[in-house]
């Protein structure tokens, strides 16, 4: 018995329905970076992070967001906390994000407390402890983009779920 998965789950998509989702996509990333900066919500890039991990690596499941997000949260706290103590040479606050990014690591790899840390946990503290971050960003507005990426694209695509789930149903009883 063969172990490979069948060359149907890993077919391209037609050339109309990548279209398709292409110009979705570029419609909905232009929605937000529209209502970003009519807020004056600046950087969005987190938001972006936010949208990557879950449509790739959580396949955009609504019942993965909480956790993608969560752990988005979580990890930008942590830097944040980096960023605190660097600059205003608190030491001890540095030396407790430290210890928590450790213990974070753990509870990853001891598939401990996933709700909070996770890949998505992962990713946003590493992302966010770089350097060039870490000299300036405004976290407050960081958390906001988070916020904001969830609410909009969360929305969105789970207004999108219910639209579909209808129009099977319609499908199905005709």
């Amino acid at each position: 018995m063969s172990t490979e998965p069948t060359a149907a789950a890993h077919a391209p998509p037609s050339t109309g329905l990548a279209a398709g989702i292409t110009l979705a996509a570029i419609i909905l990333i232009a929605g937000f970076i529209a209502l970003g900066t009519a807020l004056h919500l600046q950087p969005l890039y987190a938001g972006f992070t936010l949208l990557w991990f879950w449509t790739t690596v959580d396949m955009s499941d609504l019942k993965k967001l909480p956790a993608a997000v969560i752990g988005a949260l979580a990890g930008t706290a942590t830097s944040y906390m980096v960023q605190i103590g660097a600059s205003t040479g608190n030491t001890a606050l540095v030396i407790a994000a430290l210890a928590i990014i450790i213990i974070a690591l753990f509870m990853v790899i001891a598939q401990r407390m996933a709700l909070v840390f996770n890949a998505s946990y992962m990713l946003f503290v590493t992302v966010m402890n770089a350097p060039l971050i870490q000299q300036g960003e405004n976290f407050q507005n960081v958390f906001a983009s988070i916020a904001l990426a969830t609410l909009y694209f969360g929305g969105i695509f789970y207004i999108g779920s219910r639209i579909m789930a209808g129009r099977a149903a319609q499908a199905a009883s005709a």
